[in-house]
């Protein structure tokens, strides 16, 4: 009977103690870098007439959106629009207009694809729920 209760007993303190701390799913600092990096190339992608796939032009939009939430809730509507500005594409020399910007999309050409070939992948899908779990975790 003694190992019973005992047995008992040590059950309630397990049911009683506090969970074990599980680290969220998302990294904030991970979305912020990564968010600039995705959105200079979409905008690239837009500007030189680059294939980017649908599907990886929304899941960017996404994480995109979720890092731009999350610099507001940081540091309000001047972190957001730092962001915005980070991923702007440069201001082309306007007296060498289409030489600039044809060497500037060259160099970009294949970080775009690579990018498009990662948002298509198992990476980019788990890159989205990262995102979206940090987003939702502002509310």
């Amino acid at each position: 009977m003694r190992h019973g209760s005992l047995l008992l007993l040590l059950l309630l303190l397990a049911c009683t103690a506090d969970p074990p701390s599980v680290a969220p799913a998302y990294d904030l600092d991970e979305l912020t870098t990564k968010a600039p990096e995705i959105g200079g190339l979409v905008r690239a992608a837009q500007l030189c007439g680059l294939a980017l796939s649908q599907p990886a032009q929304e899941r960017a939009a996404r994480i995109e959106e979720a890092a731009l939430e999350v610099q507001r809730h940081r540091g309000g509507t001047q972190a957001r629009d730092a962001l915005l500005h980070d991923m702007a594409p440069p201001q082309l020399d306007p007296a060498q207009r289409v030489h600039d910007r044809a060497g500037w999309c060259m160099e970009r050409r294949p970080a775009v694809q690579q990018m498009d070939g990662m948002l298509n992948s198992a990476e980019g899908t788990a890159l989205v729920q990262r995102a979206e779990a940090a987003q939702a975790s502002l509310r």
